[in-house]
Parts: structure tokens; C-alpha cells; sequence
């Protein structure tokens, strides 16, 4: 009997960026982007916490927190340390603070079935009987940086924390059947031909199978993969009247660059092809040098 799952043939692809591999195996990496050299580093005037800058009048001191709601969309500039810049859609450049939950930061950005590497963090919803076995394919996958139990409020703990959970706000019943829906979140073990999935939960092992067209989700929540011109939108607060130091309540990164993605060899094959007809093409006659004498 031919499987009721749609299948996908996903393979483990032995290479992938190591930007991703760093964004999974670091709590909180913070790279400033090499792109941009303008912007003014902490503590530097115009800076986080110099005069002029966020830590003094029209900041956001200690003492006086920002008071104004501020919500934009623009584009990353730079980052340091805990701050980047971002220019707005009217051009203007704002310095802005991270949020004081972590988790409300964040990178988002496609990825292929090339990520899904064995010992990448992965969480998915999927739906489940009464006997614990999946009823439906997996339809979307995330691959995420963890991060320490410190630093996840409570409310985002599951989240985080490798396991299957029951989905929602409600607790399962001591002794209840886990049917419905649940998130898994754990550690990828396989991935095989046919399109299914191995995942070690925290003490739980699950083998589930994915749809044809599963979308795969890098989301991060620090910068490692973050580059200048990548999508940002922001909210926060300011204290007028310098409303370009924000204090933000949430930021959130969307890249359109596909994670794991390989180069295109055509382009790489157009290169070598330009530079051999450069080598091989005959020297150009320089105008100024006199014509060669004909018999």
C-alpha cells in the first residue's frame, strides 16, 4: 500500500554556511557587520551612553526611560554590541538598543532541505493520536540557536526546552493520552530518502515524515547571520525630541537570502570562462605606437 504522506526526497548535504553553524552552536553571537564602518561605536561621541548619545539628555538614561511609542521599517546598517543601526525608509539613520528579553530579537531567513544536517537544533508542530503516532506530515520546520534557561522567560520556555509539548497554553492532565497537537522540539538525527525525519526530543525519540513542499525556517535570535541591507522592522521607544535613539521593545531581521543554498556553478564556469578568453585573446595595439611598415 502506497503511503498516504506526500513525500519529499530530502538529503543531508555533508557542507552548509558557517554562519548557520555558528548561529546553532552559540547562545548569543554578536557580529558587527564589516559593511558599514560610519556608524559611531559604543562610546564614541554620539554613542550608547556618551554625551550626546543615548545615555544623556534625549536618551534613553538610566533614570529617565523612553516615553514615546516609536514603530519603523528600514534597513540593518550596522551593529555594535548591543546596538544597531538602522536607516529608515526616509533615510535616516537610528541607533537602537536591544530588547531586554532576547527572544524578542530576531533572524528570520528561508533555508533548504540542504540545512537538516544531523545535530541541528529543530522544533516543528505536528498533529498526534491518542497512541502517541503522528496522523499528519510535518509542514514546517525551524532551525534555531538555543539559548540558556537564563535567558527565556517563562512564557517562551517550551520553546526552547528539547521535548514534545502539548500545543497551547493549557497544561496536559497527569495521565492523559498526548493526542492532538504538539510541538517538538529537539535535535535532528536523520533525515532519509523517502522524506522522514528523525528528531531525539530530550529523553523522547520521534520519527514523523514531512509534506512535499515543507517549508524550512531559519530563526535565530542574535545577529551571526545578519547582514547590512537585510530587512528590519522595530518597535520601541524614545524620548523626544531625539526620536534616532530608540530603546526597542522588539526587532525583528528578515533576510531574503536562502540558507544553506549553494553557489550557482554556472556563474562560477561564466568566471573562468571570461578570465581564459582574457588570457588567450591578442594583445590590443596601443594607438599611439606607430603603424607597422607594410613591404
Amino acid at each position: 500500500m502506497r503511503n498516504r504522506y506526500s513525500r519529499r526526497r530530502l538529503r543531508i548535504s555533508p557542507s552548509f554556511t558557517a554562519g548557520l553553524s555558528a548561529a546553532v552552536v552559540c547562545s548569543i553571537v554578536l557580529c558587527p557587520l564589516a559593511q558599514c564602518q560610519n556608524a559611531a561605536p559604543i562610546g564614541a561621541a554620539g554613542g550608547v551612553g556618551t554625551a550626546g548619545g543615548a545615555g544623556a539628555a534625549g536618551g534613553y538614561a538610566t533614570g529617565a526611560p523612553a516615553n514615546e511609542v516609536t514603530k519603523f521599517s528600514g534597513t540593518l546598517k550596522d551593529a555594535r554590541g548591543n546596538v544597531i543601526i538602522v536607516t529608515r525608509e526616509d533615510g535616516t539613520d537610528c541607533m537602537v538598543q536591544f530588547p531586554d528579553d532576547i527572544t524578542l530579537l530576531s533572524f528570520t531567513a528561508k533555508a533548504v532541505p540542504a540545512a537538516l544536517q544531523r545535530g541541528t537544533p529543530i522544533r516543528f508542530a505536528m498533529a498526534i493520536g491518542p497512541n502517541g503516532a503522528p496522523i499528519s506530515p510535518v509542514e514546517k520546520i525551524e532551525i534555531f540557536s538555543p539559548l540558556g534557561p537564563g535567558m527565556v522567560p517563562r512564557n517562551q520556555a517550551a520553546r526552547f526546552t528539547p521535548g514534545v509539548h502539548q500545543a497551547g497554553r493549557q497544561p496536559r492532565q497527569a495521565g492523559a493520552s498526548m493526542g492532538g497537537k504538539v510541538d517538538v522540539v529537539g535535535t535532528l538525527m536523520m533525515v532519509n530518502p523517502q522524506g522522514g525525519i528523525s528528531v531525539q526530543a530530550g529523553g523522547t525519540p520521534v520519527n514523523t515524515m514531512v509534506t512535499q513542499d515543507v517549508e524550512i525556517e531559519v530563526q535565530v535570535n542574535n545577529l551571526s547571520l545578519a547582514q547590512a541591507g537585510d530587512e528590519v522592522e522595530v518597535e520601541g521607544f524614545y524620548n523626544p525630541p531625539d526620536e534616532t535613539k530608540v530603546k526597542a521593545q522588539r526587532i525583528k531581521i528578515t533576510s531574503d537570502r536562502v540558507m544553506g543554498e549553494t553557489p550557482n556553478p554556472a556563474n562560477r564556469k561564466e568566471r573562468r570562462k571570461s578570465k581564459q578568453d582574457a588570457k588567450t585573446a591578442p594583445p590590443q595595439q596601443d594607438p599611439a605606437a606607430p603603424a607597422p611598415e607594410t613591404p
